[in-house]
């Protein structure tokens, strides 16, 4: 029967630990003493870290505003029919630059409920669903199957409150139709930058 082998434990040697105290009491010395020397670099060094730390705590705090301010403004949809999330899309394309933007969303539609041309003259035609939870592929795939071949769009927007699922997103991605999510449309809401391909 063979022997277990224990474990090896990475012990620190007494003179070592010594070693290693003595190195950081003297690193410390060295330190206080050229402080003494050396006010003003101190002084220097101590602004840098101290505006540094500001500085990234501004910057963590706007993102962190920017991310309410997003959410602030999606939140007016959640209240939305189907057909005002339909004109709420619509404006927000005008506003972003987009030309000859039509409403035509309604029975029949075939998955067109806005029609546009991108600011670069592309047609882009917009499916809007107004969802407060998941997103599942079946919405994509229908829309997928009409946007191109049957409204001639170039760009496929697929514009949704809600959560698109991961198959969702597989689709969205194989079948070249950007999905704008939540997330994307409080983004668009805020910087009125289309979410172009």
């Amino acid at each position: 029967m063979a022997r277990r082998r224990g474990r090896r434990r990475n012990r620190v040697s007494p003179p070592a630990a010594v070693a290693a105290l003595g190195g950081g009491f003297l690193a410390l010395s060295l330190l206080v003493q050229a402080i003494r020397d050396h006010p003003w670099i101190a002084a220097a060094i101590a602004a840098t870290v101290l505006a540094a730390g500001g500085a990234w705590l501004y910057l963590r705090s706007e993102a962190d505003r920017r991310l309410a301010e997003h959410e602030r403004n999606i939140s007016v949809t959640d209240t939305m029919t189907g057909p005002e999330f339909e004109h709420f899309v619509a404006r927000l394309m005008r506003a972003s630059g987009y030309r000859g933007v039509r409403v035509s969303g309604g029975a029949g539609d075939m998955g067109a409920d806005v029609t546009a041309k991108a600011p670069d003259g592309r047609r882009v035609v917009v499916q809007c669903k107004r969802y407060t939870g998941p997103l599942g592929s079946p919405h994509v795939q229908k829309f997928a199957g009409t946007a191109r071949d049957i409204h001639g769009a170039d760009v496929a927007l697929l514009v949704t409150t809600g959560h698109p699922t991961r198959q969702a997103r597989d689709v969205a991605r194989r079948c070249r139709i950007t999905l704008v999510d939540r997330a994307t449309l409080a983004r668009w809401v805020t910087t009125r930058i289309p979410p172009l391909p």
